[in-house]
């Protein structure tokens, strides 16, 4: 089940307060329309009534796509720092809910899902565009440390991400987008044989791949927040 709440938000423009329903969870095998929102940039964005600008309520929930073999749980980009905490916070919601500490029939349907924990809707739309794709996260979180290694300078801080947005012909379509306000600093493109090399060469990647896939939270950001 989808579950929402009634919320006032202020509209970071000019303060009007404005009264929103806003996500608590999201089941896509039930309401694949909410999924799609979220792919298309729509869910959880309003206009405010007083001066017209589209606001975006930072995300802060649990998405299930059984059918897609997905669990994640959402927070916004300012909550970034507290990844580890909020990892262990949301193994146990996916324990209690699909996995060891769940009903032996949410067990069976949770054996086949991936957890893991999102840090704004940019990550949130990677993950879903990548299972449409078939693509191993992992994968495409390698792909973004081979770009940044064989590029002369990139946009990566901690304010500016790297995330994958579809494949288009033989290419991986890709930006730089700024985490807190979803703005796309520069566009690129990256050879569709580029995932399947990484995918070839395990023990070149072994070391980083253990490391993005030990919990979680498998983004690069996870090594940039651990660093910092």
């Amino acid at each position: 089940m989808s579950v929402f709440r009634p919320m006032t938000v202020n509209c970071p423009a000019c303060g009007t307060p404005i009264e929103a329903n806003v996500s608590l969870s999201v089941n896509a095998d039930r309401r694949p329309d909410l999924r799609a929102a979220i792919i298309d940039g729509s869910f959880q964005t309003l206009p405010c009534p007083k001066c017209g600008q589209a606001i975006r309520i930072d995300p802060e929930l649990t998405f299930v796509d059984v059918g897609r073999g997905q669990w994640i749980a959402a927070f916004p980009v300012a909550k970034i720092a507290q990844w580890r905490e909020l990892e262990e916070q949301s193994r146990s919601a996916f324990d209690l809910a699909f996995g060891s500490r769940a009903p032996a029939a949410a067990r069976e349907m949770g054996a086949s899902m991936k957890p893991r924990i999102v840090f704004g809707w940019s990550a949130m739309r990677e993950k879903l565009v990548a299972a449409d794709h078939q693509l191993d996260d992992v994968i495409l979180e390698l792909i973004k440390l081979a770009i940044v290694r064989t590029s002369e300078s990139s946009p990566l801080s901690r304010d500016t991400e790297l995330r994958f947005l579809g494949i288009e012909e033989d290419k991986l379509s890709m930006a730089w987008i700024r985490g807190q306000t979803d703005q796309v600093v520069e566009w690129l493109k990256a050879p569709r044989q580029l995932y399947d090399d990484i995918l070839g060469n395990e023990e070149g990647w072994r070391a980083l791949r253990q490391e993005l896939s030990m919990g979680l939270f498998v983004d690069v950001n996870r090594l940039l927040v651990a660093a910092a």
